[in-house]
């Protein structure tokens, strides 16, 4: 019992923690630059240079948008707020503090879900005020957004273990992963219109995932593939990010 009740608390200390770390990045970083660009802006450009001209109805453009904004709002706090915060040596505090490591990459990813959550309710009250659209199940879309916010915040994170107080040398790396995603995960080639190999590595993108859940809560018929697998995709996605944060974060603190 008494084991029990220290694991309580210690969970319960280190969630604390996650948590003030979290909402210290929400306060402060939010309205930089750099997260407003890569987060909000440059989804929303990119979506209308690919969606303009193609003939698409409103239905099938709406869960394009929805997936490019949670994707790109999410895995952006991270990349920003870790090399700025490597300048100023807030970062080293944190590692140096009382606190497990684990705490700091949950409030890091913690700030990222938060951010992609508020992101993605752009688009969504853009389509109640001005287009009709209705969610057809509320639970697969709200899982949609919500599980890729926590992947995508993770993979955030695991690029911001690259060590440099520079947002641009994380920026870069990330860019060449991200923007290839878009190209097979059924963002703008259509998923069964791809060769077989290109629908196997699509099955292993996150994105894909993401796309499939919001389409059918959006009551999209879409590539036939169950919503428990594109949920435990997302969460095993989530798994791994993190724990390859944890790795590389340590690799880092080592060296340090």
């Amino acid at each position: 019992m008494s084991s029990n009740t220290n694991l309580l608390s210690r969970v319960r200390k280190e969630a604390t923690r996650a948590w003030a770390i979290g909402w210290k990045d929400i306060r402060v970083y939010y309205l930089s630059p750099p997260t407003l660009m890569f987060g909000i802006m440059f989804p929303f450009a990119l979506f209308f240079t690919f969606t303009v001209g193609r003939n698409l109805s409103l239905i099938e453009m709406l869960p394009i948008l929805f997936s490019q904004t949670v994707f790109w709002a999410a895995s952006t706090v991270g990349p920003v707020v870790i090399p700025l915060e490597r300048r100023t040596k807030t970062f080293d505090r944190y590692l140096s503090a009382p606190m497990s490591l684990v705490s700091v990459i949950l409030g890091k990813s913690l700030a990222g879900v938060v951010f992609g959550l508020l992101v993605s309710v752009v688009p969504l009250i853009v389509g109640w005020l001005f287009f009709p659209f209705q969610i057809a199940n509320l639970v697969l879309f709200s899982l949609g957004i919500f599980l890729s916010c926590i992947a995508f915040a993770a993979m955030g994170i695991m690029f911001a273990s690259v060590p440099t107080e520079s947002v641009g040398n994380i920026m870069m790396p990330m860019n060449f992963v991200r923007i290839p995603l878009l190209f097979i995960s059924g963002i703008f080639i259509p998923i069964e219109s791809l060769p077989l190999p290109g629908q196997v590595v699509s099955l292993f993108s996150p994105l894909t995932h993401t796309l499939i859940l919001i389409r059918l809560g959006l009551g999209i018929s879409t590539y036939p593939i169950s919503p428990l697998v594109s949920v435990f995709a997302l969460l095993l996605t989530s798994l791994i990010f993190l724990l390859l944060s944890r790795q590389f974060h340590e690799i880092n603190k080592r060296r340090e």
